[in-house]
């Protein structure tokens, strides 16, 4: 069995696990980020950070739907690619 395949067996090929960390204008925008949710939060009062960390949790959900949809319309389209380049179309016909 290939790699790739006992890896997605065991459940450890997980994509959004790998960050890119050795980018350093994601590291920089990263800790921007940070920085201004932070200090944001503390200009809230209770009721409203309540209500900011809610938002953000809903966000947070949404992102995550985003990128497992991404992930698996990418993946489709590289199996539609893969498929095309051994000479079938989408249909299962000979590409001629």
């Amino acid at each position: 069995m290939g790699r790739i395949l006992e890896e997605l067996y065991c459940g450890d090929l997980q994509p959004a696990e790998n960050r890119n960390w050795d980018n350093p204008e994601y590291e920089e925008k990263c800790e921007a980020s940070l920085e201004e949710v932070h200090a944001f939060c503390e200009r809230l009062d209770q009721e409203s950070r309540e209500a900011f960390d809610a938002m953000m949790e809903n966000y947070l959900e949404l992102c995550h739907i985003e990128k497992t949809q991404a992930f698996s319309d990418g993946f489709r389209i590289g199996a539609r690619i893969m498929w095309e380049v051994f000479g079938r179309d989408v249909s299962g016909q000979s590409a001629q």
